[in-house]
């Protein structure tokens, strides 16, 4: 498969441009014209390749925004909770709230029997114990009194503990409620700031996806005007091409044996015109022309009478020559070895003009063969004679 590289744009009317020298009122029009297309051409990349980037940056942005959103809902329904834990605390508070009253008139009613034991201990003290061992009946009747006396000591120190653990256990209770809740509510107030800065961040975010979104809606009103600038610059440009055409020299005639052009060499077509699978790039594109094997240094003749309106070189094609035909056709003949013509001279069918070679971005000796209409390629098997 052979290489070859697409021509730059500023090459693609080269030989109406290059023609320009004989009529030069309407060929520095045409070269404005075409210069303008070209700026359009781009312009119209440079917007196209700003719609991609907002594109991709729009919806990197949506991707983002969409986090957020998740994260504020989460948010919401985590101080959602946070309120029911909150409620819950205030409800247990009342009900321990409730629970002190009901302990504290128990404590009080406590603390009342024992004030009053406390006093009868105090009047009668231990002689009074005595007193009522003595005055036992019997022996059985004074352990029992013994035993009585005993019970009512552990009692009133039972007494003592309750009343003193269940002061302590309400209070660590009230306190534990407490800090709880002020938990809480330092956590809900967390959230909430949390929640305001998802907030904040989803509106700017959404600003700046509607800004970008405008940018983007400029950038394609502007890409749909200059693409329509450069339909009237290509209209204004085959307006003036006809025109001048009218003033060109005609080499072609019809022929009834099926085209307008012999053949350059004759040889093994090694790759056709059309789309293609550029071997560098990588991708398609367009083939502009075929190419037909041939051995080093034969002969390339003209395959119809012609103008020599281009004899150099050109990036990727290698020596080339384009010859006007006439009526709006150029053909064009590449990675040449040799060019035997010059700019200006005029040559007739069947002359040889060139040599084959593999100049330019190629693996071997063959003839690029290109046919153009007014600039534009066209597929050489459709104006090669059989």
């Amino acid at each position: 498969m052979r290489k070859l590289f697409i021509l730059p744009a500023i090459f693609l009317l080269l030989p109406e441009i290059l023609y320009a020298a004989s009529t030069p009122t309407i060929s520095s029009q045409i070269a404005a014209e075409e210069k303008k297309r070209n700026e359009l051409t781009r312009q119209i990349q440079e917007y196209k390749k700003q719609i991609r980037d907002m594109s991709g940056q729009v919806q990197s942005l949506l991707t983002q925004l969409n986090t957020l959103q998740q994260d504020e809902s989460f948010a919401g329904q985590e101080l959602i909770v946070l309120e029911l834990q909150n409620k819950k605390i205030h409800e247990d508070i009342t009900l321990l709230d409730d629970y002190m009253k009901r302990e504290q008139i128990k404590i009080n009613e406590l603390s009342e029997q024992m004030r009053g034991r406390v006093l009868d201990m105090y009047k009668y003290g231990t002689s009074e114990n005595m007193r009522m061992l003595f005055a036992s009946r019997s022996v059985f009747e004074a352990v029992e009194n013994a035993y009585l006396l005993n019970l009512m000591t552990r009692q009133d120190e039972d007494i003592m503990k309750k009343l003193h653990d269940s002061l302590q256990n309400m209070d660590l209770s009230r306190l534990t409620m407490d800090d709880q809740q002020e938990r809480l509510k330092e956590k809900t107030q967390a959230i909430k700031l949390q929640r305001e800065k998802y907030n904040k961040s989803i509106a700017d975010t959404n600003a700046f996806i509607n800004s970008i979104r405008r940018k983007k809606e400029l950038a394609e009103a502007a890409e749909r005007e200059a693409e329509q600038a450069q339909k009237a610059a290509g209209k204004m440009i085959a307006e003036l091409q006809k025109k001048r055409e009218a003033e060109r020299k005609n080499f072609l005639n019809d022929k009834k044996n099926g085209g307008l052009f012999d053949w350059p060499i004759r040889g093994i077509i090694s790759s056709p015109y059309g789309e293609r699978m550029h071997p560098i790039l990588k991708r398609k594109i367009l083939h502009s022309g075929i190419d037909i094997v041939g051995k080093n240094g034969a002969p390339v003749k003209a395959p119809a009478g012609g103008e020599v309106i281009y004899d150099g070189w050109l990036r990727g094609y290698g020596r080339v020559v384009v010859l006007d035909h006439g009526r709006g056709y150029s053909t064009l003949y590449a990675h040449l070895s040799a060019s035997l013509v010059r700019e200006g001279q005029v040559v007739k069918s069947g002359e040889t003009i060139a040599k084959v070679g593999k100049t330019g971005n190629t693996t071997g000796y063959h003839l690029h063969f290109e046919v153009r209409k007014f600039g534009t390629p066209e597929n050489p098997m459709k104006t090669l004679r059989r």
